[in-house]
């Protein structure tokens, strides 16, 4: 991430304070282990073997195996249909701040296994240039000194990333984290007890983590080429940490969002594909959305809310004729279909993903409200089956055929609406 952020001289550190460090950090852990959190964002990294291309690596096993347990044991988050208050700003930004943190950590440990010291000592370096700032005030006023272990951890952690061994970067690592751990501990006491377990909480902690790897993206991928692989690579990790949060999190989940919660996975998946494989930052973005607006779906928040600040003008939103919106999905399905004729696959998948994500899905509540399931068989059509067809590669007049039936489904939605 290019920010204009001051950077910070960093002394280096003799092994002994090192030693130290790691000391401190066993100790202050034994002391908090009996606060026990509700937030899976609090614990350590869990496994992930997707494939990734050699110019991004995968994140890494958990550096703390033992957190995942704990998550699972505590986590009692519920997703529910009625609105949720906004969670506090400022808690949420903090929190995001720490999963940005371990993010850096994830991809720095990667490199490191990999031989790629450039990169290691660049992401190890991001917590203390771009992010610390951001949590070191609030940390300072409750627990001073852990805002001077974690400090002084992570420069010693970037001051000795060339020239440690893996093992010993690892375990410097494993010791920031679990200092990540005692920090989320020292932060959340102040948290008000209401918002302990709050789905809204860690939903908004999802979406300002998918927030800003759209922008690593869009400054790290142009025309399918790799032009800045720290961001591409931070983009990458944001996203594998807003997932992790989001899969605790629905862990236990009310069945009426079932369908919710599986189609934000299925973007999820979209999503990964995309910044595996290179895509454009504007699909990134619309499958970012989506997601965004499951996240609403499930909480009742807005998505300004959910990102805590206003969001852009552009594409259409909740509030927008239902009518014009499906009118403007026919107009897609056309563009659709002439993209396909012309074997432009890829653009075909890109505008079925858009007439779904940032269309279709902002009119299924009122023509629900008519239908039921004509809302349900519209957006399967649209969402799975079309999708699957342009995958197939099949003729263009079963598309055709497809698409006039997609366009049937509307018509008829249409007069509902109308009525």
């Amino acid at each position: 991430m290019k920010t204009d952020k001051t950077h910070r001289n960093h002394p280096h550190l003799s092994l002994t304070r090192t030693a130290a460090v790691l000391l401190f950090a066993a100790v202050a852990l034994l002391t908090a282990a009996p606060l026990l959190l509700l937030f899976p964002f609090a614990f350590g990294i869990e496994d992930n073997n997707n494939n990734i291309p050699t110019t991004a690596v995968s994140l890494t096993e958990s550096n703390n195996s033992s957190s995942t347990t704990s998550t699972a044991t505590n986590t009692n988050t519920t997703m529910a249909t009625a609105a949720a208050a906004a969670p506090n700003s400022t808690l949420v930004d903090f929190a995001s701040n720490i999963e940005q943190i371990r993010g850096h950590l994830d991809q720095a440990v990667v490199n490191k296994e990999s031989g790629n010291d450039t990169l290691t000592v660049a992401h190890s370096l991001h917590p203390i240039e771009e992010v610390y700032s951001s949590i070191e005030g609030l940390l300072a006023r409750q627990n001073s000194t852990l805002n001077q272990t974690l400090s002084l951890a992570l420069q010693e952690l970037s001051s000795g990333a060339a020239n440690s061994t893996a093992s010993q970067f690892k375990n410097q690592t494993s010791a920031v984290d679990m200092l990540l751990n005692d920090t989320v501990r020292a932060i959340m006491i102040i948290i008000p007890s209401q918002e302990l377990g709050n789905t809204a909480f860690n939903a908004s902690v999802v979406a300002r983590l998918l927030s800003i790897a759209g922008h690593e993206y869009q400054e790290a991928v142009a025309n399918g080429i790799i032009r800045e692989v720290v961001e591409y690579q931070d983009a990458q990790a944001f996203i594998h940490r807003a997932q992790t949060i989001f899969d605790r999190t629905s862990g236990s989940v009310n069945q009426t969002m079932a369908n919710g919660i599986e189609q934000v996975n299925e973007f999820f998946g979209i999503l990964n594909s995309t910044v595996i494989n290179k895509g454009d930052p504007a699909e990134v973005e619309t499958t970012i959305n989506g997601i965004v607006h499951g996240l609403e779906e499930i909480t009742g928040m807005t998505a300004s809310e959910l990102l805590g600040q206003e969001v852009a003008g552009g594409g259409v939103s909740q509030q927008d004729d239902p009518v014009a919106i499906i009118d403007n999905v026919k107009s897609m399905l056309n563009q659709l279909l002439s993209a396909y004729q012309s074997q432009n696959y890829e653009e075909a998948e890109s505008i079925a993903i858009e007439a779904y994500l940032e269309n279709y899905e902002y009119v299924e509540a009122p023509i629900a409200q008519h239908d039921q399931q004509l809302m349900e068989e519209t957006e399967v059509m649209l969402r799975e089956e079309l999708r699957q067809m342009i995958n197939d590669r099949v003729p263009v007049e079963q598309l055709q055929e497809h698409i006039a039936s997609l366009n049937a489904n509307l018509d008829r939605a249409v007069s509902l609406l109308e009525q």
